[in-house]
């Protein structure tokens, strides 16, 4: 059986073709580079094995050859995993193949996703590999006839603060708003996205919310005692993704709203995620609600007083790994919500 023993060719590229790119110093977001290898055997002929990887190629700096940090959380670093949130290149650019690939040639191309953390400085890149034989070969500075590099230049990682996102507001359905026999039902869907023309949020993080089965999401509850406890606001928040799916429901009403079996028999269903491109935002529910009789009855769920809130943070990343980190006063929920930069 032959052995990969030399190499006729051994370059490497960018996913975007050009000679270098920007990438934001936070550890997250990834630039692929692909090694492309022309393997030979023993005899100098096109060898078309399995070249083991990234044990035998790898990326190495440029001038002085020290390999990067192999999946490490300082300075430059590389790994062979993608990251589907953060791989994007600041200006564009195309995808990189995710996995190995062999060219009719017996060419073999290896893609790495190269990431750097704060404080890392300009970085050239070149491959190297090593043969099943032992042999070196390199693209670094005074390499021969393999001399190539790519060359990255760190950004500041952006935080995200409130003045920079958009929180709207508008009224949104319920499915039984029409039953008003005996509830009376309104409801209103804040949503938190990124205010840029080319960047937007596309994971979220949120804490500080209720998950009893039937209540997930929920955070602030408050039954006014004036007019017999008939008046019921709360407030809520749709954490679960993928967004669009986790809240299809029925007709598009998946969010579970005002669930107060015991006592009054009720709870109903609001529309969530009724916007475009649901992955990029955030969506809360305000509801308040009314009923007759002897008004809103406790314990129900997490409600086993009149008043009570949980204040959610919420972290938001945008596609190159950059964070902001916001927060909410639960108590306000018979006022409305209100979005803040979390200390």
């Amino acid at each position: 059986m032959s052995r990969w023993a030399g190499v006729s060719k051994l370059s490497l590229m960018l996913e975007t073709g050009g000679p270098g790119a920007e990438i934001y110093a936070n550890g997250r977001n990834q630039v692929a580079v692909t090694v492309s290898v022309g393997p030979t055997d023993e005899n100098g002929g096109t060898y078309y094995g399995d070249i083991s990887w990234p044990n035998r190629v790898y990326l190495v700096d440029h001038v002085g050859g020290e390999k990067l940090n192999w999946q490490g959380r300082e300075g430059w670093c590389f790994t062979d995993r993608e990251d589907r949130y953060f791989h994007h290149v600041p200006g564009g650019g195309g995808r990189a193949a995710a996995e190995p690939e062999l060219a009719e040639d017996g060419t073999q191309k290896f893609t790495f996703y190269v990431s750097c953390w704060p404080g890392a400085d300009r970085k050239s890149v070149s491959a190297r590999v090593e043969t099943d034989t032992g042999k070196v070969y390199t693209t670094t500075a005074g390499s021969g006839c393999f001399e190539g590099k790519v060359t990255l230049d760190p950004l500041v990682a952006l935080v995200h603060r409130r003045s920079g996102v958009n929180w709207d507001c508008s009224r949104t359905a319920t499915r039984y708003e029409n039953d008003t026999k005996y509830v009376t039902t309104e409801a209103w869907n804040y949503y938190l996205s990124l205010d840029s023309t080319d960047n937007h949020f596309v994971t979220f993080s949120v804490s500080g919310y209720w998950s009893d089965p039937g209540y997930e999401g929920f955070f602030a509850c408050d039954i006014e005692p004036d007019s017999h406890r008939t008046n019921l606001y709360g407030s809520y928040v749709w954490y679960q993704e993928p967004h669009g799916s986790s809240y299809e429901g029925d007709g598009g009403y998946g969010g579970l709203i005002v669930n107060f079996p015991d006592g009054n028999k009720w709870w109903d269903y609001a529309r969530v995620y009724d916007r475009p491109y649901p992955e990029q935002y955030l969506c809360f529910t305000r509801v308040h609600a009314t009923t007759g009789g002897g008004g809103w009855h406790i314990p129900n769920g997490p409600v086993h007083t009149r008043r009570v809130y949980l204040s959610p943070v919420i972290t938001a990343w945008d596609r190159y790994g950059n964070t902001g980190r916001f927060s909410i006063d639960g108590s306000g929920v018979d006022s409305g919500i209100d979005l803040a930069d979390h200390s």
